[in-house]
């Protein structure tokens, strides 16, 4: 298990889940959330073109790691740690402490969390690996 984990593979499928999780946020988000007066009109469209690039260029990104593309590695963990960071551990702790959503944002933003570090830890350890395995090549 140790061995998928630190994968190239095992860190790309956690990776996805936690794409999944996120896009799944945000369809509850789209449907419940985006509404307010800070996202009224024009504001809001430009709001969910620039999520839309962000998840796409996750996306693009992990499927150019699965290719062996360091650059695809690198760009698949930072996003990862934006969503992270913006997103699940932001509503953690800024946006909506202490679990003021409903049940469905509760369970996503929970999944989100864990598969989140899950995948950051796993590219962190493929990143790390990949290194060392460039580092040693002649």
């Amino acid at each position: 298990m140790k061995t998928w984990f630190t994968s190239l593979n095992g860190a790309l499928a956690l990776a996805a889940l936690a794409w999944l999780s996120q896009l799944w946020r945000a369809l509850i988000d789209a449907t419940q959330g985006f509404y307010s007066n800070a996202t009224a009109g024009s504001s809001l469209v430009t709001f969910t073109l620039v999520y839309t690039a962000f998840l796409a260029a996750w996306a693009y990104a992990m499927y150019s790691a699965s290719g062996g593309n360091r650059g695809g590695l690198i760009v698949t963990f930072a996003l990862n740690a934006l969503f992270w960071l913006g997103i699940s551990v932001g509503t953690l702790f800024f946006y909506c402490p202490g679990w003021c959503s409903n049940f469905a944002v509760n369970i996503a933003n929970l999944s989100n969390l864990i598969l989140g570090l899950l995948a950051g830890v796993a590219l962190a350890m493929a990143l790390r690996r990949q290194g060392a395995q460039t580092a040693s090549k002649p």
